[in-house]
């Protein structure tokens, strides 16, 4: 089964991952100048003698580390949960969709199935799960027109040829199409 041309290739994917890590580093490394910034004092200590003096950084390694941290966990985990939410409208969506048409299907045989956005994903699902229901839309009428041919043979008259004629389209039609 090959993707059709409208859904999103793995390189489509692999650039959004590639762009979502991109944006993380460089929150990362925003978020590292701004920890160096707040480590530097007024006095104009630099990084490097911060870093050699180790009671100031014992004194603001806790509180940068904590800071820092929550800050990165907290971009991680939007950047998480926008990725998810996008995936699943794309996934849940369809999904959502034919459970709809599979019930409003089962109530009426003949009713017309919604299509699913051009954008989501399990587009060959949907390409197959409209073929199939058309097809088994056309199963049914022409077992209903059989029925009907069949019906009329029998009370116009007991005509044995007809009768015959119209069991054996019935017959025809039901070997036709098994879903």
């Amino acid at each position: 089964m090959s993707p059709p041309a409208t859904e999103p290739s793995a390189l489509f994917h692999a650039k959004w991952v590639a762009k979502i890590a991109l944006l993380v580093a460089l929150v990362s490394a925003a978020g590292l100048l701004v920890a160096i910034f707040w480590v530097t004092t007024d006095e104009g200590v630099s990084y490097g003698s911060v870093v050699f003096s180790r009671s100031l950084t014992q004194q603001k390694l806790g509180p940068l580390m904590v800071v820092f941290a929550l800050l990165s966990v907290c971009v991680e985990a939007l950047f998480t949960w926008l990725i998810a939410l996008y995936s699943s409208h794309r996934i849940a969506g369809p999904l959502f969709r034919f459970s709809q048409n599979v019930k409003a299907i089962s109530a009426d045989a003949f009713a017309a199935p919604l299509a699913i956005r051009k954008t989501d994903l399990l587009q060959q699902e949907w390409q197959e799960f409209d073929t199939a229901q058309k097809r088994l839309r056309d199963h049914y009428g022409e077992l209903r027109d059989a029925l009907t041919s069949c019906q009329q043979s029998v009370a116009a008259s007991g005509d044995g040829p007809r009768l015959t004629e119209a069991f054996a389209r019935l017959h025809e039609v039901e070997c036709r199409v098994q879903i």
